[in-house]
């Protein structure tokens, strides 16, 4: 139970990590491709 419940807080952590960077680089994308009168 215990090396279950480890597991899913790395997992969490790791997409909370991986979802700044997607974003991140998302914001940079939008800025290059013109992306933000879409989103509009």
């Amino acid at each position: 139970m215990m090396s279950k419940r480890k597991e899913m807080k790395t997992k969490s952590t790791l997409s909370a990590t991986q979802e700044v960077l997607y974003g991140r680089e998302y914001k940079r994308a939008d800025k290059a491709g013109g992306y933000t009168n879409e989103r509009k």
